[in-house]
Order: structure tokens, then C-alpha cells, then sequence
């Protein structure tokens, strides 16, 4: 396709269209028309992108062609908040005590979890709110991490890099999502364990009590 063909091309575009873009290649990942490893490859364009043939050159086999400048130009109402945009994530960090986040709480689509001890860090989703359909979840300075989530979602650990005597991955939980249900993104490395399961019977009962 010859962009040029296509109307402003040379436009610049905004945080909010890029921010759209992105959430678009997300999306496809969630239903199957780019696998992780394409995702990782465009999404840096989608965040730099200077005007909106860069934005064209991504989406051109996900959206129809006379339909990609009314893509580009709608505006993504993605929120604002930590965790809502790909440069100022959730950040959850763990000391030497260790954090637990669990309960009602509202996950947004972009987390980090930092180590800034050896203490590991529980995020238990079964109550969470799921903001987007795609979560990436970054881990860095080698906490360990138990992942709970709810029947039917989905965790992708293969862009996780784990490394040590100590670094292993345990993942009960299938990578892909049952319909529209949520799909997390591990990325980032650590020197510790990360186990990923479904909420236990015990665990089940007292959400349900």
C-alpha cells in the first residue's frame, strides 16, 4: 500500500492517537491476529510515532484501509491515572517484607513490579477490576512473584527471563484467555521464582463468601 495515498499522512499525530494505536495491536493480540512477539515489534512504533503514516505502516493488515484515517485520527480514551499509559505504569514494590496487593482493586493495563528487597510480591486478581483486555506486567529487580487469577483468564510468561539458582517459572494458568476475558503480559526478568495459578478452594470460598 502506498500511504502516501492516503489522506494527512504527514500529519503529526498526538500521545492520545498513539496511545490508540497501541491499544489496537493490543486488542489483535487478545483475538489471535498478532502473536506476542509481533505485538513487541510494532509497539515501539505506535509509541514514537511522528505522524500518522507511522501509525498507517502498523496497522495496515489489522484495520480496513478506508476505515485507517478514521482510526488514526479518533482520539483513545484510555484514561489517565498510573497503570493507563505505557510510560507511567502501576508501579507496586516489594521490600523486604514482601506487599501483598489482593482485594477489590482496579487493574489497569500497564504494571510494574519493582524488587527493592528480597521480598516477593502476591498479586492476587481474583477480585480485580480489569481495565483493558491486554495487561502488561513488568517485573524488575528480582522480586519473587505468585500470580492469582480467575478461571478463564489468560498468562502469557514467555517474554519473561528468569536466570539463577533460584530463577524458575511455574505457570498452571493457559496462555490464552476463554473469550473476551482478560490476557497478561509478563515481561521484564528476575533471579526468583514466578509462579502463575488459579485461586485455590479455600481461596474460592472466601471470595465468594
Amino acid at each position: 500500500m502506498d500511504f502516501r495515498d492516503l489522506p494527512d499522512g504527514r500529519l503529526r499525530v498526538t500521545a492520545q492517537q498513539r496511545d490508540h494505536a497501541a491499544a489496537i495491536l493490543r486488542e489483535a493480540v487478545v483475538d489471535g491476529r498478532l502473536t506476542v512477539e509481533e505485538l513487541n515489534a510494532r509497539l515501539p512504533t505506535a509509541l514514537n510515532a511522528f505522524a500518522r503514516e507511522d501509525i498507517y505502516r502498523i496497522l495496515d493488515d489489522l484495520v480496513p484501509a478506508a476505515a485507517l484515517p478514521a482510526v488514526v485520527a479518533e482520539q483513545g480514551p484510555m484514561g489517565d491515572g498510573p497503570g493507563m499509559r505505557w510510560e507511567n505504569p502501576l508501579l507496586i514494590r516489594s521490600t523486604w517484607a514482601g506487599h501483598h496487593q489482593e482485594g477489590t482493586w482496579d487493574l489497569p493495563p500497564f504494571v510494574e513490579i519493582i524488587g527493592t528487597g528480597w521480598g516477593g510480591v502476591k498479586l492476587d486478581c481474583t477480585r480485580a477490576r480489569p481495565l483493558a483486555r491486554v495487561i502488561d506486567i513488568v517485573i524488575t529487580g528480582n522480586p519473587s512473584v505468585n500470580l492469582i487469577v480467575p478461571d478463564g483468564w489468560g498468562v502469557d510468561v514467555q517474554q519473561l527471563n528468569v536466570s539463577g539458582q533460584s530463577g524458575t517459572i511455574n505457570s498452571m494458568v493457559p496462555t490464552r484467555p476463554i473469550g473476551d476475558l482478560p490476557r497478561l503480559i509478563l515481561r521484564g526478568s528476575t533471579t526468583m521464582a514466578v509462579k502463575v495459578r488459579q485461586p485455590r478452594r479455600r481461596e474460592r470460598a472466601i471470595t465468594s463468601g
